[in-house]
């Protein structure tokens, strides 16, 4: 009887592995491009292991399309960080992600344990411009620090920002988890202090949205990954 109970269940399991193998569709996720990079490789292939026949598509782009593409139902569900989200977005947070000092190996600062923000602004630094979510939220957060001088170049994505710092333009501020890893042999990140700014990236989705089982199930496995315990 325990037998036949044991080959009921595994075959039950077969069947289940089966329908999800067969699933198809498209999971359109719109995602900031740190978040992308961080996230989504690994939840891919992970992803992709056991739904091999559904394809995913990324809209990398700045927080205020990630939230345009969602609340407009471009994208099933969205990646970004906390902030100016209308009443029509929920979000859910995953992780901590606090800005660091973008720097290469060889450059003077590199040897130091941490840099205030006001010493930081006495460096030749990149910025970013004020289309960017992250300007908006820096500016924000450090209205009280004047900076002494503006900054020698001004980008509009973070990835163009350290492509200057590996260039030896500058150093930047940039969110901690957009930083290759570490044992990138150009770029080493240093913390900045006085004051620590930190941003909560989480998962966004247009509320009362009613999401697609595949859809549901990408969803499921970035939460279940990344939730902040």
């Amino acid at each position: 009887r325990s037998a036949q109970l044991l080959d009921s269940v595994e075959s039950m399991l077969a069947d289940v592995d089966k329908v999800s193998e067969e699933r198809t569709g498209l999971i359109t996720v719109a995602t900031v491009p740190s978040a992308a990079c961080y996230f989504m490789p690994d939840v891919i292939r992970r992803f992709q292991s056991r739904y091999s026949r559904v394809r995913i598509k990324l809209i990398d782009s700045s927080a205020g399309n990630v939230i345009d593409a969602v609340a407009r139902s471009q994208a099933d569900f969205g990646i970004c960080f906390a902030g100016n989200l209308s009443s029509e977005i929920e979000f859910f947070p995953l992780v901590e992600d606090v800005y660091v000092a973008a720097c290469r190996r060889d450059h003077p600062l590199a040897q130091k344990s941490q840099l205030t923000w006001q010493a930081f602004f006495q460096q030749d630094y990149i910025s970013l411009d004020k289309t960017s979510g992250n300007r908006n939220l820096l500016d924000r957060l450090l209205g009280d620090i004047i900076p002494e001088r503006p900054s020698v170049c001004e980008t509009r994505h973070v990835t163009t920002m350290l492509g200057m710092v590996e260039a030896g333009i500058g150093i930047a501020a940039v969110p901690a988890m957009s930083m290759p890893t570490s044992e990138h042999t150009l770029l080493t990140p240093l913390p900045l202090v006085a004051p620590e700014v930190k941003r909560t990236v989480g998962l966004i989705r247009r509320r009362g949205r009613i999401q697609s089982y595949i859809a549901a199930e990408l969803e499921k496995q970035i939460t279940e990954q990344y939730r902040r315990t």
